[in-house]
């Protein structure tokens, strides 16, 4: 069963358990997850107000419907 998680979030998040920092993915978009290898640069002109979806390193934007 497929689902759609939405992250929000353009930038990793350092966390140092040790010595040594390591970078968590927020954006979802990593093939190292849950560490950051960079795809989130691909994130960072995305317009806000708008979702969108990656498909074999290509940006789809998603139309929203509210519920009414």
């Amino acid at each position: 069963m497929a689902r759609i998680v939405v992250k929000t979030e353009k930038l990793p998040q350092e966390v140092k358990p040790g010595d040594k920092s390591v970078w968590i993915c927020k954006c979802g978009l990593s093939a190292t997850q849950p560490f950051c290898n960079g795809s989130h640069m691909k994130t960072l002109d995305e317009p806000e107000g708008k979702m969108f979806r990656y498909e074999n390193g290509k940006r789809i934007e998603v139309e929203v419907k509210d519920k009414q």
